[in-house]
């Protein structure tokens, strides 16, 4: 099996590939839940350990599916109402009703996307990088606007809301682009509070985010062989147990958080990136 290659040129030991596991998943935990591109992160630890920009993102998007477990676990009462929904009506099925047309939605943009950023990054080598911290003032810009939308408030509209949150989320497979930070602006703008955009920005990260993994774990998979199972192993459980951590910290603190200042700084970080040389395994 291949083995990853440090900055310096020599594989792994045992310690490394623990440590940098759980780097790597505390990473996820954390910015999987804030306004800043959880998978762009990722590519970046990986891209700095000797990973191309192709492969280190598809490992990144790969990881993200381990922070649907975390909300599955943290909004298991929610998920729960939606099951009795089925026959019971009321909130959960409207909650039920949302998530699948902004799934559906979602892969209407994602699926292509991921597919085409992929080969994108693996042709541009470095210039990845400067692609990343361009998407990153992107979202920049897009997270300084949210914060002067007006505060309105609305009932949630399953079809309408689902499928607009879905497609703005679908955009979140461009590396640069944060799934929470596209879909919490898409719900703001539709009129829905902070703390309930958080709220069904979180559920539909569970459904997109196993889609991702399931994209790489079936049609991508050549990418997962060029770490050690350890490093997965690691972490998927602390990218679990940060995420939950997360999820409850943000949801008590969501209308103080200035996020475009961050991923600004972010941007200037990735940029600064692309100007060192790139390392293969």
């Amino acid at each position: 099996m291949p083995r990853l290659l440090t900055l310096v040129g020599g594989s792994l030991e045992g310690y490394q590939e623990l440590l940098l596991g759980l780097a790597s998943g505390v990473t996820q935990g954390v910015f999987e839940w804030i306004p800043v591109s959880s998978k762009t992160m990722l590519l970046l630890e990986f891209y700095w350990m000797g990973v191309p920009a192709s492969t280190a993102y598809l490992l990144g998007l790969f990881l993200n599916g381990s922070t649907a477990a975390a909300a599955a676990i943290y909004f298991r009462k929610d998920l729960f109402e939606m099951l009795k929904g089925l026959w019971s009506g009321g909130e959960g099925r409207s909650l039920l009703f949302f998530l699948i047309s902004s799934t559906s939605a979602t892969g209407i943009t994602a699926i292509p996307l991921a597919a085409l950023v992929s080969e994108y990054l693996k042709s541009l080598d470095n210039l990845s990088m400067l692609v990343v911290g361009l998407l990153y003032l992107a979202m920049s810009l897009l997270l300084w606007l949210k914060a002067k939308l007006p505060q309105r408030t609305c009932n949630l509209n399953p079809l309408r809301d689902g499928v607009l949150a879905g497609l703005a989320q679908g955009f979140s497979a461009l590396p640069g682009v944060s799934r929470s930070g596209t879909t919490i602006l898409a719900l703001l703008a539709l009129g829905h509070r902070p703390k309930e955009a958080l709220r069904l920005s979180f559920l539909m990260s569970i459904p997109a985010t196993l889609g991702g993994t399931a994209y790489v774990a079936l049609i991508r998979r050549e990418a997962l062989t060029t770490i050690p199972p350890t490093v997965l192993a690691s972490s998927s459980i602390a990218a679990i147990a940060v995420s939950i951590l997360a999820i409850t910290t943000l949801l008590k603190a969501s209308e103080k958080l200035k996020p475009h200042i961050l991923t600004l700084l972010l941007a200037l970080i990735t940029i600064l990136t692309a100007a060192l040389p790139t390392q293969t395994i």
